[in-house]
């Protein structure tokens, strides 16, 4: 029973992980970085779309998140994927 409860928490940080921006040469990030990382992805999104700014003006304009680690993984996205063709 406790091998399958983890398992499902295993599986559940591996979906997690997959939806939060990574450095391509990064190896699999740890539970507590998963976390810390997936929270400030929800505060910058939800920011974000509170704003009316493109997220390059967002982050410039956000001291916070100008010099996060969160920014410096920001960069590595193509923004233009998520843009309504």
């Amino acid at each position: 029973m406790a091998d399958r409860r983890l398992s499902h928490l295993n599986a559940a940080f591996a979906e997690l992980r997959s939806h939060i921006p990574r450095f391509p040469y990064e190896k699999r990030l740890s539970k507590i970085d998963t976390l810390r990382l997936a929270l400030a992805y929800i505060e910058f999104l939800d920011g974000l779309a509170h704003s009316n700014l493109m997220v390059h003006e967002y982050i410039a304009h956000s001291p916070r998140w100008l010099h996060s680690e969160l920014a410096l993984r920001l960069r590595w996205l193509d923004w233009n994927y998520f843009l309504p063709r």
